[in-house]
């Protein structure tokens, strides 16, 4: 979950790499820090806190490493940051990931070596002894990759400037630019240097120099270098005071980016499906969301799909057969739940996923692209609405009305824009009303039950409200118990059971309950009540609002809250 920025070039190092760290603290924002090869030695400089308050010092040196940490191992504090360094503070190390064997290699190397409680000073320390045995750095990487276990991408920098890097189930991206090169978790940190980009492959190491050179198992590798469509702007605020207010906005032109899927992919991906004697479909998290209604949407094409969040689907990978299909939904494509699933199944891989060269598009049979850009906020949002346009899109593909779908898609998509301006002061009203309370319920049958799902996710996650979802019918067995006197209740009023959750949130009122409402067609005795447009995809309408509503709630909530980093999560979760 941490963030690796890495340089070496003809620039000043520590500052392009604290520039590129910026782009990265949605990975992990507890400490930071940076090391340098300066005249005459390694330098580090880090601690505790985030990159702005840490890293307010240059280093000398033009070539550097840099990091943003996500706590997994060892307590928040400048020695347990990164960058460690060996003994002799001739190598310095940043990583992403676990080694599981750590405690057996410290043991090894001799306890009295360390100085922190993390995982990675293992790295830095098996260097160091390896560089008493060769100077081949070849050889070397080789010999402390096959002492390895667990998941990682590190990147180490030596006293002589020169840089070796490793990965092994963790991204990391090779930029390639004029007489520069970036070693980076995603490629948003170099985006304004260059868009060449190596994705590097499982268990690939990379030898900086002059040049760069890639190997796997002793051989010589020649990754293809990518160009990628992604910006430096896309990756910025564009003015906004939150990545996921920009990103909410931009959701206009994002779903219907999804929904220009390239047509040969698309029947690609329904020839897996027709051909697969069962089809799961699987994420975690929002995905996990998007994948409930995915099957919803896959089930009235006749298709014979079961549904399960990845981690808990890892306990039946032995009912899953080689002639199944696994639809995989992430964002980032490295979420580690998902990815070891799949390591663990025989079956075809079909990937909905947003970062191209990610390890889940990479190990995919197939993948249909949701083309949402760079996604910052650690709340997914454009990620979310751009992964039920492909589903959406897929179910019409598989009806073999593919472009009967994507007509109705992009309508939808410019619908999305009316919708907020539309909705904004109302949500005003109501995220002002909700921000004084300490929980929230959310409501909804059919389809709108897994929108509700989403929507109590966005305003938990970021605001810090207790929220819970339930299908309509279920709200009443039990959990309207807990309804007191101005206890909110929030129903979804689309599509079927339309009428049913009216009941219910009728029946909460006469309990105590404030209840508010979004539906198509205004109502009366709401406390608050969203209207949207009538739509053939108005799941994707309601995502928006309560996005929105959740973000404006957080606002509200406390001025110390940022939508961008909400406390204790990370965007991407590389680990179990």
């Amino acid at each position: 979950m941490c963030g690796i920025v890495c340089y070496t070039g003809e620039k000043n190092a520590s500052k392009v790499i604290k520039k590129g760290l910026e782009k990265l603290e949605y990975r992990g924002y507890d400490s930071a820090g940076i090391a340098t090869v300066g005249n005459p030695s390694l330098k580090v400089s880090k601690g505790e806190g985030t990159i702005n308050q840490v890293l307010n010092k240059e280093l000398d040196g033009n070539t550097g490493i840099g990091h943003t940490r996500w706590a997994t191992h060892g307590k928040v504090n400048k020695t347990n940051a990164h960058p460690h360094t060996c003994s002799k503070e001739k190598i310095a190390v940043v990583h992403n990931g676990i080694i599981d064997n750590h405690e057996e290699l410290r043991k090894e190397l001799g306890e009295e070596r360390f100085k922190s409680e993390t995982d990675t000073e293992v790295i830095p320390h098996l260097i160091e002894e390896q560089l008493k045995k060769t100077d081949d750095l070849e050889k070397l990487c080789r010999n402390v990759i096959n002492k390895l276990e667990g998941s990682y991408a590190a990147v180490a920098v030596l006293d002589t400037g020169e840089k070796i890097a490793f990965r092994k189930g963790s991204p990391l991206v090779l930029g390639v630019g004029e007489d520069e090169y970036f070693l980076t978790s995603d490629v948003t940190p170099f985006l304004e240097h260059t868009r060449k980009a190596v994705f590097l492959e499982e268990e690939d190491y990379v030898i900086i120099k002059d040049d760069y050179q890639i190997y796997n198992s002793g051989e010589k590798i020649d990754r293809e270098v990518k160009q990628v469509d992604w910006n430096a702007e896309q990756a910025s605020k564009k003015g906004y005071d939150h990545y996921m207010h920009k990103e909410i906005e931009e959701q206009t032109e994002t779903v219907k980016r999804a929904a220009f899927q390239d047509r040969k992919d698309l029947q690609k991906a329904v020839k897996l499906i027709e051909e697969a004697e069962k089809v799961y479909i699987t994420g975690c998290g929002t995905s996990s969301f998007a994948a409930e209604l995915g099957a919803s949407y896959l089930r009235e094409t006749g298709t014979d799909v079961e549904v399960e969040q990845a981690h808990e689907l890892e306990y039946r990978k032995d009912e899953i057969s080689e002639d199944d299909l696994v639809i995989s939904m992430s964002q980032s494509g490295e979420t580690a739940d998902l990815l070891s699933l799949l390591n663990k199944v025989d079956a075809e891989t079909l990937a909905i996923v947003n970062v191209v060269g990610s390890t889940l598009d990479r190990n995919s049979r197939q993948s249909l692209y949701i083309n949402a850009g760079p996604e910052i906020g650690v709340a997914s949002t454009k990620a979310f609405t751009g992964q039920l346009t492909v589903l959406k899109l897929l179910q019409y593909a598989l009806e073999d009305k593919t472009e009967e779908g994507r007509k109705e898609l992009v309508q939808t998509s410019e619908k999305i824009s009316e919708t907020l301006e539309n909705s904004r002061e109302t949500v005003r009203e109501a995220s002002k009303y909700l921000s004084d309370k300490e929980d929230v319920y959310f409501i909804g049958r059919h389809r709108s039950r897994f929108v509700s799902k989403e929507a109590s996710l966005k305003l938990k996650e970021i605001s810090y409200i207790h929220s819970e979802a339930f299908p309509g019918g279920e709200f009443k067995h039990g959990t309207l118990a807990l309804v007191e006197q101005g206890t909110p209740v929030i129903g979804i009023l689309t599509g079927k059971g339309e009428n049913d959750t009216l009941s219910n949130l009728v029946e909460a009122k006469s309990r105590g309950a404030d209840i508010i409402g979004i539906g198509t067609e205004e109502k009366t005795g709401f406390k608050h009540f969203i209207e949207i447009p009538e739509d053939s995809n108005t799941e994707i309408l309601e995502t928006v609002v309560f996005q929105l509503l959740a973000y404006r709630t957080a606002l509200n909530r406390d001025k110390d809250i940022n939508p961008d980093r909400p406390r204790n999560l990370a965007k991407s979760v590389t680990v179990k």
